[in-house]
This record gives structure tokens, sequence and C-alpha cells, in this order.
């Protein structure tokens, strides 16, 4: 079974191409890039998982929180500037923010995250979730 932690979005999907679009880094010029973290996410019987990619970014630099029903992910990673010419930038830097709808059947209050080695891995446990019953009402 595949479960995605947040629904698919069209428009999202459009606005974050668009907003990839405009920030496009030029030659030349000194802009910041914005960035999200590359994130799997997997789901087992018993829990989901995510696995989030944060390299060159220290655990104490890094928050996860919840919010409204999302799971939020925010952080930043530094640009070290040097007196060295740069030749080549495919890397971004700088402050990032990722949301992930919940499912109903989370337990929130056991989540838990690690990290090692440049990638947190959040454990999301997974509570059963009551089928409502099916009640008839009689008509008079």
């Amino acid at each position: 079974m595949n479960m995605k932690l947040r629904p698919w979005n069209p428009t999202e999907d459009f606005d974050e191409m668009v907003h990839r679009l405009m920030n496009w880094p030029m030659p030349f010029a000194d802009q910041k890039r914005r960035w999200m973290p590359a994130t799997d996410i997997v789901e087992a019987a018993n829990r989901y998982e995510l696995k989030v990619e944060l390299p060159e970014i220290r655990k104490e630099d890094i928050k996860v929180s919840l919010e409204d029903g999302y799971l939020v992910l925010s952080g930043e990673r530094s640009h070290e500037k040097n007196d060295e010419k740069l030749q080549l930038n495919e890397r971004f830097y700088g402050q990032f923010t990722r949301r992930y709808q919940l499912p109903s059947d989370v337990k929130t209050d056991e989540i838990d995250a690690r990290f090692e080695n440049g990638m947190l891995y959040l454990s999301l446990p997974k509570t059963k979730v009551s089928t409502p019953e099916t009640q008839h009402i009689e008509i008079h």
C-alpha cells in the first residue's frame, strides 16, 4: 500500500515549479537559491518513515515541529565564504522549510527523530483508526 503523507496537489507543484524558475541562478549574479531537502517516505505496517537528506547541516540547526496537522521541517545550510574563486556552484544554500501533512493514523506524541551522517530519520508510529460504524436512521 502506498500512502502519501501529503496528498498531491497539482497547483502546489505548479507554484513550486514557477518559484524554482524565478529563482534560477543567473550567471555572475550573487544571489541565494532556495532549496528543499530530498525526502523518501515509506509506509510500513505499523509506522511511516521519512528519510531526509541534510548534508553539511548541524543537528542544532534543524527544527522539527507539529503545526496544525503538519510535520514541519526547517533549518538552514550556510555557505562558507572565503577568498577562493568559485568556479562552479551547483549546491543550494540558505533556509528551507518542508511541510508534510500527517495522516489521521499517526501517534503524534510518539514521533521519533534521529540525525546521523547528514540524514534525518523520522519514525511516525501508527495507531489503529476507528472506522465509523454504520448507523441507519429510520424515516418517519
